[in-house]
């Protein structure tokens, strides 16, 4: 009751003005945002109720998480509320980094709906798979393979599109910028490239068939397509790559587009490397180490506001590594500082995927912590145990 009582219905964001429009929802209406303005809730009596449930659990939960997120700190006494936030003043590499260290983000509730108004209510109104995959990648806090179980479960436009506009675009959420120091990523330990190296030898489709870091390397099923108009200073990628779906079952397929900057041969690089994933784009510095028309060494080091990243894989004109190119494969590796036994094999079978039964997602009372934790960071504690995986 005490959560309830006060002045909090005073105001919709931290030392701001109450949101426009912010009305009790009724049993005769739905509550929905308005998609042209992305500012106001409006009241859509001709809804058939029943058929409006999901939506209106989703515009009164989304009220309910703005609102307590203008709260300030909430009261410790209540179950489950952390005591207090760690402040983090030393430097970190991006959202992971800080979460790790136990820094809350920086949040502007008001934004979600000012600036991404539309992308809110198609995620959190209209698609309740959406907002689950919000709540699930709340609940990682920042961790990379947690959050990739998420998207496996419940990746879609719509998610990727949410946070494209929340985190990234009009950053409602935010790490301290303060904190962020990537400067010194793509100067420390840089891999040897190979020297004149030739960009149209990528011509066409290879296999991933080794990688060095499970957490980006080790997916299944990675055939790449390269396009290379020769005398071009770019080179086109088609990346593809598959995640086990641990709770529905299936792989989830995800396709990845990367434009490959040819570096000058007096850059450290042999390409410089864009793309978009999750909603978030990247930034990458490619280097190939060895390779002859049967196998590429390439190692890499990355940056995103998740964090920063780097690893190796080969590539194979085949979809499994065959002897004699692993003989080649290997010297080259092991003489540019890589332990064999550490490369993972990909496994690139790619079997027939049979449709999957994308069902409305269950929402619980034990989805309300995470929602809350998009609008009011360092509220809840972090569920240690949990993998992106709901029981």
């Amino acid at each position: 009751k005490e959560l309830l009582s006060g002045t909090c219905f005073a105001s919709a964001s931290r030392g701001g003005p109450a949101l426009p429009g912010l009305r009790q929802a009724s049993a005769a209406s739905s509550i929905g945002l308005d998609a042209a303005h992305g500012t106001e809730f409006q009241d859509n009596a001709t809804d058939d109720l029943l058929l409006r449930t999901p939506a209106i659990l989703g515009s009164l939960a989304l009220a309910v998480a703005v609102w307590l997120s203008s709260c300030g700190e909430v009261r410790a006494e209540v179950a489950g509320l952390m005591s207090g936030k760690t402040e983090v003043k030393e430097e970190v590499t991006g959202f992971a980094d800080f979460a790790e260290k136990g820094g809350a983000m920086s949040v502007d509730p008001a934004c979600f709906i000012t600036s991404c108004g539309k992308q809110t209510k198609e995620c959190f109104v209209e698609d309740s798979r959406c907002l689950k995959g919000a709540l699930c990648l709340s609940r990682c806090r920042g961790g990379q393979d947690c959050a990739t179980q998420c998207f496996a479960e419940y990746g879609c436009k719509r998610l990727d599109a949410w946070l494209n506009c929340t985190v990234e675009t009009k950053q409602c959420v935010s790490t301290p910028a303060s904190l962020i120091d990537t400067s010194k990523w793509f100067t420390q330990n840089i891999p040897k490239k190979q020297p004149n190296f030739d960009p149209a030898s990528l011509q066409g489709k290879w296999f991933k068939v080794r990688g060095y870091n499970p957490k980006y390397d080790c997916y299944l099923c990675q055939p790449n397509v390269f396009d290379y108009k020769p005398g071009a200073d770019t080179l086109q990628a088609d990346v593809q790559l598959r995640v086990e779906r641990l709770k529905s079952g299936g792989q989830w397929q995800n396709n990845v587009k990367e434009n490959l900057r040819i570096s000058p041969e007096s850059m450290q690089s042999t390409f410089v490397a864009k793309g978009e994933i999750f909603g978030l784009s990247f930034d990458e510095e490619w280097y190939v180490l060895a390779g002859d028309n049967d196998f590429k060494l390439v190692a890499y080091k990355g940056k995103n506001l998740q964090d920063v990243y780097e690893g190796a894989f080969i590539y194979s004109r085949t979809p499994e590594l065959p002897g004699g190119v692993e003989t080649k494969a290997r010297q080259a590796a092991e003489a540019a500082g890589y332990v064999w036994s550490k490369f993972c094999v990909v496994d690139n079978a790619c079997p027939v995927q049979k449709p999957v039964r994308e069902d409305a997602a269950t929402l619980g009372w034990d989805d309300i912590p995470d929602l809350i934790e998009w609008f009011a960071p360092g509220t809840f504690q972090k569920q240690k145990d949990f993998t992106g995986a709901y029981k």
